[in-house]
């Protein structure tokens, strides 16, 4: 595939795994090529042998991903009328698989996000922002019910009120406010972006990745538990990073008083 169809790059950086959407003339819509190329690149991460101990996902250009291509929308593809892209085939399978990956996820937001861009954002563990970056769900505009569980994730995340705004009257939510309301973790300035986003991944794939695992698994499964089923669950997961490598060396680093180098193992 030459570069110029190249829609989705995978690249490695360390430990780290960059994952970019790459058609900043549409601000990195999810058309038909772009979609296959994501769906590709999520299979590459979920099978590979050698795994990254962090994902960073981001876009090219100025935006980080605005959506459903409108023209995908309307029944037209690249090559014809589309018939085999769905939301259980494509977009909410993409979802799921980002939810289960066994390391952690940043999502880094160089640009607007926005419609399912906006819930590809919060599939983060930390979710991190261009100060000129905004968050729109745009699917009122288009006269559609959202996807990509934003309709489940922003009013646990914000809250009910805020949550049905932004979704009923398609509020644009700058960065900082999306900060102050506790939807993203950080915001940096524009022309620093990319590399403390970068700064922020490579940290993460330094620590106990493996103990980080298991905790995003119990925040996601924690939103449909009772508070005792939590507690059990706990109980089941803590024995497994107690025998990890990770563990041994976080203790002993502790009583040396020295930082401990994790492996992930």
């Amino acid at each position: 595939m030459t570069a110029d169809t190249r829609k989705v790059l995978l690249e490695r950086d360390g430990d780290v795994a960059v994952l970019t959407l790459s058609d900043p003339a549409s601000l990195n819509a999810l058309a038909e090529r772009m979609l296959g190329q994501l769906l590709d690149a999520i299979h590459q991460l979920r099978l590979e042998q050698e795994k990254p101990r962090c994902l960073l996902i981001t876009g090219a250009g100025r935006g980080f991903c605005s959506g459903g291509s409108v023209a995908m929308m309307d029944g037209g593809g690249e090559n014809g009328p589309i018939t085999h892209i769905t939301l259980g085939t494509h977009l909410h399978y993409i979802m799921k698989t980002l939810k289960d990956l066994p390391y952690p996820v940043v999502t880094a937001v160089n640009g607007p996000a926005a419609g399912f861009g906006f819930s590809f954002a919060l599939a983060g563990d930390m979710v991190v922002a261009a100060r000129s970056a905004f968050f729109l769900s745009a699917f009122r505009r288009l006269g559609v019910s959202p996807d990509g569980g934003l309709s489940w994730m922003l009013p646990r995340i914000v809250g009910w009120a805020r949550a049905k705004e932004l979704m009923v009257m398609g509020t644009r939510l700058p960065a900082d406010t999306a900060l102050e309301w506790g939807l993203i973790n950080r915001v940096y300035d524009d022309a620093t972006f990319r590399d403390e986003a970068l700064a922020l991944a490579r940290e993460i794939a330094a620590g106990p990745t493996l103990a980080i695992s298991l905790t995003r698994k119990l925040f996601w499964e924690g939103w449909s538990r009772s508070y005792e089923e939590q507690l059990d669950q706990e109980e089941r997961l803590q024995p497994l990073t107690f025998a990890s490598d990770d563990a041994t060396e976080g203790v002993r680093a502790m009583l040396e008083k020295r930082e401990a180098h994790f492996k992930g193992k």
